[in-house]
């Protein structure tokens, strides 16, 4: 075994130990949720394999996987990085298969880089054009789940009086407006956690040379991600403007897909409910530890859905749209991944 195997020989258990947690967890919780409403696994839906319902799913899948990569290369684009759509859409892909396998999606971001930098994409160019393009997707998110939860006051989550909603809509603001301390003060963000650092050095919780290190470390991120940012504000207007609208038409069809089922199910679903309900599916998501938030997003569809959603098609609903939004990509990825990764070690 050469010294490049062994090297990445305990990577490749992880990956495979994360993917087996993402099954074993998935499988999980759509046992209990189905034992929990009492129905079992629900039977396949025929409705749903119709000429009709296959053309607007296919329809729906194309625009969400066009805008997926279309976002990452307009803010590629916008940071005079030199790549094309056709080295984009593979990466596509391998981000849905390494984000689903590996904890708080952190995989994802290693592997886009990674495969810039195989385009030719420096690394620090594609950190910045990654962070930006998650942090696009994630202001959306966070402006889009209160405001939901703001105009909407009477659906009722998890069949609550309230009280969930408005803690939900007090950790999205407290998140939003860190958010926007770092993208807008990132000094004041930098000294409170020097002054949090310091601290726990003076309760001997750590060691001067690892503070001074983490320190500079945030101070250097922080300068980046400041720096990178403001290129992208300060591009074209066109390609800001065409990444943030790819954006939204990438998170419009990802949470009106549940109700695009529903409809092909029968039921009448409130387009606009369940594309507000999705948003806070979403941000909650955001804290899932678990590999691509396996178990805890469908939990936590059920709980949002539940008192819209009938409870003998409830599992098959969070069941399609798993494996449309997620199943399906990731399968394509780990195809798409496994062939990149061969390539490369034949090149080595």
């Amino acid at each position: 075994m050469t010294k490049d195997e062994r090297t990445a020989a305990p990577g490749r258990v992880r990956f495979l130990l994360g993917a087996v947690a993402f099954l074993v967890l998935s499988g999980a919780a759509f046992w209990a949720i189905a034992a929990f409403v009492g129905d079992g696994m629900p039977p396949f839906d025929p409705r749903l394999v119709t000429p009709r319902a296959v053309a607007l799913i296919g329809l729906f899948l194309l625009v969400y996987f066009v805008a997926d990569g279309l976002r990452l290369y307009f803010v590629l684009r916008a940071l005079d990085a030199p790549v094309t759509v056709g080295q984009i859409a593979p990466l596509v892909f391998v981000n849905l298969f390494f984000s689903n396998i590996t904890p708080m999606a952190t995989g994802g971001g290693f592997a886009q880089i990674w495969y810039l930098q195989r385009c030719g994409v420096g690394i620090g160019l594609s950190a910045a054009a990654t962070s930006i393009r998650t942090i696009l997707a994630m202001l959306v998110i966070f402006i889009a789940a209160p405001l939901f939860l703001v105009a909407a006051p009477e659906v009722e989550i998890a069949g609550s009086s309230g009280a969930l909603a408005n803690t939900i809509g007090a950790v999205i603001a407290a998140y939003m407006a860190g958010f926007l301390v770092l993208l807008l003060r990132p000094a004041w963000m930098l000294a409170i956690i020097d002054r949090v650092l310091l601290l726990l050095e003076r309760l001997h919780l750590l060691g001067q040379e690892r503070r001074t290190a983490w320190s500079a470390a945030l101070k250097r991120e922080a300068r980046s991600f400041s720096d990178g940012f403001r290129r992208f504000i300060s591009s074209a207007p066109h390609l800001s403007i065409a990444a943030v609208l790819a954006t939204l038409a990438f998170l419009l069809t990802l949470f009106a897909m549940p109700a695009l089922l529903m409809a092909l199910l029968g039921l009448e679903p409130d387009w606009l409910t369940v594309i507000g309900t999705l948003s806070v599916v979403t941000f909650l998501m955001y804290f899932a530890p678990t590999p691509g938030g396996a178990g805890f997003s469908e939990l936590a569809f059920a709980g949002l859905m539940a008192g819209q959603i009938g409870e003998g098609q409830l599992v098959l609903v969070i069941f399609a749209w798993r494996l449309l939004t997620i199943y399906l990509g990731m399968a394509i990825g780990g195809v798409v991944s496994f062939r990149l990764l061969r390539l490369q070690g034949l090149r080595t």
